[in-house]
């Protein structure tokens, strides 16, 4: 019996030998049991769960996150408090007054100082009371209506990036000294944001905030802003061409009404336009960052429709030369307003006016009443003397956005 067991037990080992490479493959799914022989070894399959195809997985994971975290819009009245009746609805008709066509593009940039508050006094003059503005942070944490980083443009100087100085070292500097029309604005200085708030509320003006940058200063001005003025709720729409910011301050009040900024080749272009495409690149020097930023372009072209419902706006400010009717459809069908900008030259406005019938921005704002005259009533004396054939003409066209410039 004793020399039985023994053989039983060598042929165990050999086997056990023999299998070696079987027995470290599935090592791990072998269960050892304490009451059974040392050179007995008790095989249990381990039973493999369902995996997704690989990227399946992490896909539907974002799709999740990204329903989860999506913000909701406001409601459609407090929309329509900021930029009017919707112009392809049926009380665009019977309210055709508060039909919201043009909106002063950082107040009528081409007519009078940007983002100061001789061009909203301009506006006011011209009868716009929409008005669209930048804001940026500087060092000491105040908000500054500006457009650039820098002051090279407006005013000559060698400052490029505001957030390194404070308010005190550039507030008397004149921002009209190279503007087109100086002889009417003299020493024109920059404007505080606050100032800005308390004169566009007082006259009772609409409003759309660009928010410039990414810093905590700037996003914590703009909540603080709408805080401690309740009125903005329902005058005043934040922008940005960047969706985090426009997210966080969504995010933190809902309240706010957002919008969300678009225009082709941003990344690795700083121009844009339909008869030239990009033009003026980021990095004209650097072969790498030029590719790498054509990329980010792609990306951001398929993504940034979902990422402006991903922050719930209830408008959308695109590049005029990439807005069609079939874009503006799309918009209109999810609920959203569709603006276009920069929209300045007359044969533009009639055509946003009467095929697109949706706001735009405009940098001037001269002849916008002869247009809105004659869309109203094309009998009248006065639109005979600005006939459509006059208004298209191209070198009329030219003159009179050339006279915005000058």
């Amino acid at each position: 019996m004793a020399s039985h067991a023994t053989r039983k037990a060598w042929r165990v080992s050999v086997v056990t030998s023999r299998s070696l490479s079987t027995f470290r493959r599935t090592s791990q799914n072998v269960l050892a049991c304490p009451s059974a022989l040392s050179s007995t070894i008790i095989r249990i399959p381990k039973r493999s769960l369902f995996v997704l195809p690989f990227g399946l997985d992490v896909g539907l994971a974002f799709a999740a996150m990204y329903y989860i975290t999506a913000l909701e819009r406001p409601d459609k009245e407090r929309v329509q408090k900021i930029f009017g009746h919707d112009p392809w609805s049926k009380d665009e008709v019977k309210n055709s007054e508060e039909v919201v066509h043009c909106i002063a593009h950082r107040g009528a940039a081409l007519d009078a100082p940007e983002n100061t508050i001789e061009a909203f006094k301009y506006c006011v003059e011209q009868n716009c009371k929409f008005v669209e503005m930048d804001v940026r942070s500087l060092r000491d944490g105040q908000l500054v209506l500006l457009h650039d980083e820098g002051l090279q443009r407006l005013t000559g100087t060698t400052i490029n990036n505001v957030q390194c100085v404070d308010w005190d070292a550039i507030k008397d500097y004149n921002v009209a000294a190279n503007h087109p029309n100086r002889e009417h604005f003299k020493d024109v200085r920059l404007c505080l944001f606050e100032d800005a708030l308390d004169y566009l509320l007082e006259n009772k003006f609409k409003m759309i905030i660009d928010v410039k940058g990414v810093d905590q200063e700037v996003i914590s001005g703009v909540l603080d802003a709408f805080a401690t003025r309740p009125a903005l709720y329902e005058s005043a729409a934040v922008t940005c061409f960047n969706p985090y910011p426009l997210y966080l301050i969504r995010k933190t009040d809902p309240k706010i009404i957002g919008a969300l900024s678009y225009r082709p080749y941003c990344f690795s272009a700083q121009d844009y336009d339909a008869e030239n495409g990009p033009t003026n690149p980021r990095f004209p020097d650097s072969v790498v960052h030029r590719v790498a930023m054509r990329a980010c372009d792609a990306l951001h072209g398929v993504a940034w429709r979902r990422l402006a419902r991903w922050c719930g706006v209830s408008a959308v400010l695109l590049h005029k030369d990439i807005v069609s009717p079939s874009e503006v459809e799309y918009w209109r069908g999810l609920g959203v307003r569709c603006v276009g900008w920069a929209v300045n030259r007359p044969v533009e406005k009639l055509y946003w006016r009467g095929v697109l019938r949706a706001a735009y921005l405009a940098s001037t704002l001269l002849g916008e009443p002869a247009v809105e005259k004659q869309s109203k009533d094309k009998t009248s004396s006065d639109c005979a003397a600005s006939s459509p054939e006059q208004m298209l003409d191209p070198e009329q066209t030219e003159q009179n956005v050339s006279s915005g410039r000058n």
